[in-house]
C-alpha cells in the first residue's frame, strides 16, 4: 500500500532532479537558468522536442538526467497510482490531521482491536470516562468515518504484529480484542501476550468453548455478548413481573425508561 511518506519521496526526487539537472546543464551549456530547467522538464518527462547539447558534457549530463529521471517518473506515477486505484487517498489526506500519527508516541493507553458493534460501545464508553485509546481497524471505509471524528486511529489487521507496534503494544495497558471471529480474538491475544507480557487483555467471544482458549493464551477478561445479553433481558422480565413496571434497555444493558403500568 502506498503511504503519504512514499508520495513525498517521489515529488522530492522530481523537484530535486529538475532543478539539479537544470543547474548543471545552465552551467555547462551557458543557457538561463529558467530555460535549462525547462529543458530539464521535458527530457525528463520524454515529452517536447529533443534538446542536442553543444558540448560533451551537455551530452554526459541530458543522459544522466534521462536515466535517473526515467526512474524518478515512473516511480512517483506508479506511486500516486496505487493511491488512487486502492481508494486510499482520502485516507491518506484525512490522516495529515494527526489521526494516524497522534498514537505513536502514546503509552499506558487502551488498544481497541476492531470497531464492530461490540468496540463501537467500548470507544463510547472509553470517551466518556476521557481515556486514553487507538482503534486498529481494518475497513477502509470506517477509518475514514474515524478519522472525520478526528478518533486516534490506524488502518490496517490487529493480527499484523507490524500494526501492533504502530498502536504502541508494548507500552499499552489495555488491550480489547473485539474481532469478529473466535480464532481471530485467540491468535490476537497470543500476538499481544507475548509482545507485552504485562498487558491486560479483554476479548469478546462467540462461542462458549473458546472462552477456556482466551483464558489459557492470555486473556484476563471474556465476555460472551450473547450471553450477557441473554442475562439481561432475563433479569428485565423478572423485573417487571415483580413490579409491574415496562422496562426499556438499550444494548449498553441500561436502563432507559420505567414506566408504571395502569
Amino acid at each position: 500500500m502506498a503511504t503519504l511518506k512514499n508520495i513525498l519521496t517521489a515529488i522530492t526526487l522530481f523537484l530535486l532532479l529538475l532543478l539539479t539537472g537544470g543547474a548543471l546543464l545552465g552551467n555547462v551549456e551557458g543557457m538561463a537558468f529558467f530555460d535549462s530547467v525547462y529543458i530539464t522538464f521535458l527530457t525528463i518527462t520524454t515529452v517536447g522536442a529533443a534538446y542536442t547539447p553543444l558540448t560533451p558534457n551537455g551530452k554526459m549530463i541530458i543522459m544522466g538526467i534521462i536515466l535517473f529521471g526515467m526512474g524518478t517518473v515512473f516511480y512517483l506515477l506508479t506511486t500516486l497510482a496505487s493511491v488512487f486505484i486502492e481508494g486510499k487517498i482520502n485516507i491518506l489526506f484525512s490522516g495529515m490531521k494527526g489521526g494516524l500519527v497522534r498514537m505513536r508516541n502514546e503509552k499506558n493507553h487502551i488498544i481497541i482491536c476492531g470497531y464492530g458493534k461490540t468496540g463501537k460501545y467500548a470507544v463510547e464508553e472509553l470517551k466518556k470516562e476521557k481515556a486514553k485509546y487507538v482503534i486498529i481497524e481494518i475497513d477502509q471505509e470506517k477509518v475514514k468515518q474515524l478519522l472525520e471524528k478526528k478518533e486516534s486511529v490506524i488502518l490496517g489487521s490487529a493480527l499484523d504484529q507490524h500494526v501492533l507496534e504502530k498502536a504502541n503494544v508494548k507500552k499499552a495497558n489495555v488491550l480489547v480484542a473485539c474481532l469478529p471471529d473466535d480464532s481471530d480474538n485467540i491468535y490476537l491475544t497470543m500476538s499481544a501476550s507475548d509482545m507485552n507480557p504485562e498487558i491486560l487483555i479483554s476479548a469478546k467471544a462467540r462461542d462458549e468453548e473458546a472462552v477456556a482458549r482466551l483464558h489459557k493464551v492470555g486473556a484476563q477478561i471474556v465476555v460472551l455478548p450473547e450471553i450477557v445479553g441473554g442475562k439481561q433481558l432475563a433479569n428485565a422480565i423478572l423485573e417487571v413481573e415483580k413490579s409491574n413496571h415496562l422496562s426499556t434497555i438499550s444494548q449498553k444493558g441500561k436502563k432507559l425508561k420505567q414506566e408504571e403500568t395502569k
